[in-house]
């Protein structure tokens, strides 16, 4: 076995032991997507209108909690910026935390068309992600005032954005690991470090984003950071990734 083939394995073993979420698809069940657990894609006619008047009840709440945050939100408020009741809305949602984690976990599944089923988060995915934000500030917005406020361990959000920063950064790192194994990280860099160096950018950059909107190109400074930390292109990377996922997978 050539050294850098027994690289490539102790690679891939580290991927294996991040947590299951981090893991490629590959290699860990299928989970259904998030909406098909929360609504059925196609309800009867009956329940149509109560599907659309829960989807706006959603579109309404993401603005509010963006720009006031969870303890300044009122449901009252956004029941009539959508025209409901406040009655008609607690009917879908009974409290302000469910509706937050509603609208968090429809993020969710919005967002995860930017991730590839492939060996972890990859660097290009982040990029696209940047790119995305950018054209819906709500959500940036949304994710900034709610991560500062669910530092707090009785915010309702608490659990939820700690498990986000486990499974993103262990999702990277698992990308990164196979980078790490075949010498393309600066020195210094271990494929973890790397991974939160590049997170902590992108949160950082979109936080100065929502100040200096002409003026900061989220995506562009993400190339630049992330080719301080990559020394080779991230199209040669992702190859190495499907490699090690074909191989192990066999």
């Amino acid at each position: 076995m050539r050294s850098s083939d027994h690289l490539t394995r102790r690679a891939y073993a580290r991927l294996m032991r991040a947590p299951e979420a981090a893991r490629p698809s590959a290699v860990r069940p299928r989970l259904a997507p998030m909406s098909a657990l929360d609504e059925p894609a196609a309800p009867p006619g009956r329940y149509r209108k109560g599907v659309a008047k829960r989807e706006a009840i959603l579109e309404a709440a993401l603005p509010v909690f963006g720009k006031v945050g969870f303890h300044g939100a009122s449901l009252r408020e956004i029941a009539r910026s959508c025209g409901v009741s406040h009655q008609s809305l607690m009917h879908y949602f009974a409290t302000k935390d469910e509706l937050l984690m509603a609208v968090l976990r429809r993020r969710d599944e919005r967002l995860r068309q930017h991730f590839d089923d492939e060996g972890g988060m990859r660097l290009a995915e982040l990029v696209a992600l940047a790119e995305y934000n950018v054209d819906v500030p709500a959500v940036i917005s949304l994710f900034i005032t709610a991560s500062a406020e669910a530092t707090s361990s009785d915010h309702p959000a608490h659990d939820y954005y700690a498990d986000h920063y486990d499974r993103i950064i262990g999702s990277t790192s698992a990308y990164l690991a196979v980078a790490e194994a075949r010498g393309w990280l600066r020195e210094g860099f271990t494929a973890e470090s790397a991974a939160r160096v590049v997170l902590a950018v992108q949160d950082g950059l979109q936080l100065q984003w929502l100040y200096r909107r002409d003026e900061v190109q989220v995506a562009d400074l993400m190339r630049l950071v992330i080719g301080t930390v990559v020394t080779v292109p991230t199209a040669q990377l992702d190859e190495a990734v499907r490699d090690v996922v074909a191989v192990t997978s066999r």
